[in-house]
């Protein structure tokens, strides 16, 4: 059987140890799937974003910057990874 609709995108937390890894080589650590299919990804800062009830409601107010995969990941970086499915 198939995933309800309701439930296709998960969201998980992973916490970095690294002081400098990009967003490409973060998406590896994910999942192989989700690095091949990196297309950007979507930064803000979790101290700005705590201001918001959600994090739509961050990226209405203009507080989310898309990112490409080079850029290096910093400390206190809320980032959603975004991709084609293969």
């Amino acid at each position: 059987p198939g995933v309800p609709a309701e439930r296709t995108q998960t969201t998980k937390m992973h916490v970095l140890r690294s002081n400098e890894i990009s967003a490409l080589d973060f998406a590896g650590k994910l999942h192989k799937e989700i690095r091949d299919g990196f297309m950007f990804a979507e930064v803000t800062n979790c101290f700005d974003l705590v201001q918001f009830e959600s994090y739509g409601e961050a990226k209405d107010a203009g507080i989310v910057r898309m990112e490409g995969k080079e850029y290096v990941i910093r400390d206190g970086d809320v980032v959603f990874i975004n991709g084609n499915k293969k």
